[in-house]
């Protein structure tokens, strides 16, 4: 049976281990923001796609609004030759909630998008089930999720489990390395060989999805 103090010295090693996962939180965001920023800067890129702007930032909290759940970065893009932006490339970090609800995951995801809209963790956030949006939706080489437009308009969707993102390189490999692949050529091949979540349709549950082991 647990005693007071037992209970009492719980609570605060587990107030304490939040605290340092937020502080690591925060240290990885800001390096995924950075590396995202210099990434806009490659000649390649820059013929194509310019920042209309800096980093947009929302917050999301537990219904007793104790704890932080997510957190989402969006930087509005222009599409050349346009001069507004069309589009935002986001991510976001969700530790609990919808955000992390695909059936079978257990884990806290980093959701990174290509959307037409800046994720305000209201209205518009990565979250299970997916709604399509009056997009069709579909799941490409089992790790994009695209939203494609009769007009020929796409956005797209993909995650890493946060636990596989653990050095600069990581950073690179399975975030800075894709999104370049992604917006250059458009192609889910680009996440192969990373630490992207794959996923298959779950029959009978529109819109959800289940998470494969690594």
């Amino acid at each position: 049976m647990s005693t007071p103090f037992d209970i009492g010295k719980g609570i605060s090693e587990n107030i304490s281990f939040m605290t340092r996962v937020g502080a690591e939180c925060d240290h990885l965001t800001r390096l995924i923001r950075e590396e995202l920023s210099r990434l806009l800067l490659d000649p390649e890129l820059v013929a194509r796609y310019r920042a209309a702007g800096g980093w947009e930032d929302a917050d999301d909290y537990d219904n007793h609004d104790w704890v932080c759940t997510d957190r989402a970065y969006s930087l509005p893009m222009t599409i050349r030759p346009k001069r507004q932006a069309s589009r935002y490339l986001a991510f976001q970090l969700s530790l609990t909630g919808i955000g992390v609800e695909a059936k079978d995951n257990v884990e806290p995801l980093l959701h990174i998008a290509w959307w037409s809209t800046p994720i305000d963790l209201g209205d518009t956030k990565m979250g299970f089930p997916l709604e399509p949006g009056g997009y069709d939706l579909t799941l490409e080489a089992e790790r994009l999720f695209r939203w494609s437009h009769p007009q020929g308009d796409t956005e797209w969707c993909y995650s890493v489990r946060l636990t596989d993102i653990n050095s600069p390189l990581d950073v690179q490999t399975s975030i800075v390395n894709p999104v370049k692949a992604l917006l250059l050529n458009d192609q889910a091949q680009a996440l192969v060989g990373t630490a992207s979540v794959r996923y298959v349709a779950v029959e009978g549950e529109p819109g959800q999805f289940q998470a494969l082991p690594r």
